[in-house]
């Protein structure tokens, strides 16, 4: 067993009364896909911020790739950079290209030059399949083109871990099954992902392990095929009976 590429002891987190992570202790190891799953508000959403201290937590302790994370800026801003993370909303910039929006980062954060930050960029946007739309603006992109651009634009930081926070559920069904195959493929690479989502069969096919979440606790984990098909805890067996029947 190799070191775990992520370490989380002891997590936690409040807004005033309401706990949304309670003592969370994780470990994923290097080229794992792990799903999570749960309720809304279980607190699924704030444990892939802190894993980038975008939320810092109250109390516990990150490591990520071996370095702890804490509150100095050079330190957290180190590991953003190994980290990916695509959002449920794009955040593309409006006035920027596809290109130019992928190609931003690595320019500006790890001082590659313009040229290779961009033929760089190219390459990541024909890897999701938009090679044609690298001039074209967010404004003229589906959803799930936006999204696309969004995972280019992460992977062009070339980053040891990337998180996905539900990038799905703000799509079109018909627009779903095309950010899915990415995900896919990157799965295929070997790349450490961990993955909040409702898309169950995307789930079972292509994590590694699965996570239930509730009131911000891990409440059930195992195989995926597992879990979802033979849930041992009584609150995940009621939330996949909502949510699978």
């Amino acid at each position: 067993m190799q070191d775990p590429i992520i370490q989380v002891r002891g997590l936690r987190k409040a807004y005033g009364r309401l706990v949304v992570l309670r003592d969370v202790d994780l470990d994923v190891q290097p080229s794992e896909r792990l799903v999570v799953i749960g309720p809304s508000g279980s607190g699924k959403s704030s444990l892939l911020r802190c894993l980038n201290y975008l939320t810092r937590p109250d109390a516990g302790t990150i490591a990520i790739d071996g370095v702890p994370l804490d509150d100095d800026e050079a330190t957290i801003n180190a590991v953003r950079a190994e980290v990916g993370m695509v959002f449920q909303r794009f955040n593309l910039f409006g006035h920027l290209t596809a290109v130019e929006n992928v190609a931003l980062a690595p320019r500006l954060v790890r001082g590659v030059a313009p040229t290779v930050s961009r033929e760089r960029a190219a390459e990541l946007l024909d890897k999701v399949g938009l090679a044609d739309k690298i001039d074209s603006y967010p404004s003229t992109l589906s959803g799930g083109q936006q999204q696309r651009v969004a995972i280019a634009r992460a992977l062009a930081m070339t980053p040891k871990v990337m998180l996905f926070d539900e990038v799905t559920s703000a799509l079109d069904p018909e627009l779903v099954h095309e950010v899915l195959i990415v995900m896919k493929q990157l799965a295929d690479e070997g790349m450490t992902m961990l993955v909040v989502t409702h898309e169950m069969r995307f789930a079972e096919e292509v994590g590694t392990r699965l996570i239930f979440m509730d009131e911000g606790a891990i409440v059930e984990q195992g195989a995926p095929g597992d879990v979802l098909r033979s849930p041992e805890h009584p609150r995940t067996q009621a939330f996949l009976e909502r949510v699978l029947w």
